[in-house]
């Protein structure tokens, strides 16, 4: 009875084994594995100078949603991958969010955008040294597609809020490639800035998005490090203003939490331990207001009259009266474009230079990037 036995788990064995092998053969390996994006990754298919990026989850709400990217670097493997693909180096690109552009920039490639959406709230100088030479195509839902044919692109990197972009149909019908870039739904700030990492994949330039973003994450850690070991007092922080009648707070493990944590700030607003914004009513503002030692993020108020003047209730709160309130408008352009939200996402080690200078002054010297304080 033994030696029967032996012979089947020794066949069994060897079909696993086998089985293995096969797989490693045909499988991918992995190249990249983000140490703080959720959003990506880059494999490889084993003997090929090919790459592919993996996508997760790339708008707000989506779950268990994945789409994949081929570079394809030899010939190989593109005639049978069932998703968006490139056969190289792509040298006209649309950018459908600024922040696209802020990581271009920061590869050295901005030369090679062609189109962007909202060319009235994009702050980077290129793009507005070159604007008539630059196609602003629109927004989703009302895309110029006349202006994105003309721009003629290899590549349209794609972002979408509340679901798939529109634009997947069209693009698909004129063949132009597209990809969802998900920095903006990632939830720390450094997983934000990691993205570059993907679009230099795609420019054949990975090791230099790599050395950017361990520039960025060595100078990040090192201020927040600095704070965490000489300062002992975190002062409460408010954030935010009504938006169309509502007032919106973060969650306490978002991106913006995160940034007052590492600060040194405690956010004041904890009730919403979720994985998204929550409106509170304007009662409860004015406490949470009434309580905070600094407010701000307060939209695209430019000084204290402005503030009063809005929101009069607010004008007897202590960090009022005594002028603690610092808006991130500093680089704000006169259409309503900031570039804290277009080069900051890249730079999280500014913000959070910022707001350590905001909330504890005696720490950094250096004058603000992207904050102001109302005056």
């Amino acid at each position: 009875m033994k030696k029967p036995l032996i012979i089947i788990l020794s066949l069994l064995l060897f079909l696993a084994c086998n089985k293995t092998k096969e797989e490693n053969t045909d499988d991918k390996e992995l190249i990249y594995g983000p140490e703080y994006s959720v959003g990506f990754n880059i494999m490889a298919p084993i003997h090929s100078q090919s790459r592919i990026i993996n996508v997760y989850n790339p708008w707000q709400g989506a779950k268990d949603l994945s789409s994949s990217f081929l570079i394809s670097r030899d010939g190989k493997n593109s005639d049978d991958f069932k998703g968006q693909a490139l056969d190289s180096v792509p040298q006209r690109i649309i950018c459908m969010s600024s922040t696209h552009i802020a990581m271009l920039e920061d590869l050295g490639a901005t030369d090679k955008i062609v189109g962007v959406s909202g060319m009235q709230y994009i702050s980077n100088p290129y793009i507005h040294k070159h604007k008539d030479e630059i196609a602003d195509i629109g927004y989703e839902g009302n895309i110029d597609y006349e202006k994105l044919i003309a721009a003629d692109p290899d590549l349209v990197m794609l972002f979408s809020v509340n679901g798939a972009s529109g634009m997947e149909t069209k693009l698909k019908e004129l063949g132009i490639p597209y990809i969802y870039i998900g920095d903006y739904v990632e939830e720390t700030p450094l997983g934000k800035t990691e993205w570059i990492v993907a679009i230099a994949e795609i420019l054949g330039m990975r090791d230099k998005g790599i050395q950017k973003f361990k520039e960025i994450e060595s100078r990040y850690l090192e201020l927040k490090e600095k704070v965490a070991k000489t300062s002992h007092n975190r002062p409460k922080i408010m954030v935010n203003m009504p938006f169309l009648g509502s007032w919106f707070m973060p969650s306490t493990t978002s991106y913006v939490a995160q940034m007052i944590n590492d600060a040194g700030g405690d956010y004041i607003y904890t009730k919403n331990t979720g994985n998204t914004s929550k409106p509170i009513d304007i009662e409860e503002a004015l406490h949470l207001v009434g309580e905070t030692d600094f407010w701000i993020n307060i939209g695209n108020l430019g000084s204290l009259d402005e503030l009063k003047a809005t929101l009069p209730i607010f004008t007897n709160t202590k960090c009022v009266k005594e002028g603690y309130i610092f808006n991130n408008n500093l680089k704000a352009t006169p259409e309503g474009g900031n570039d804290c939200y277009e080069s900051g996402m890249m730079h999280p080690d500014l913000i959070l230079k910022d707001l350590i200078k905001i909330f504890h002054p005696e720490l950094i010297e250096d004058d603000f990037t992207y904050y102001k304080q109302l005056k």
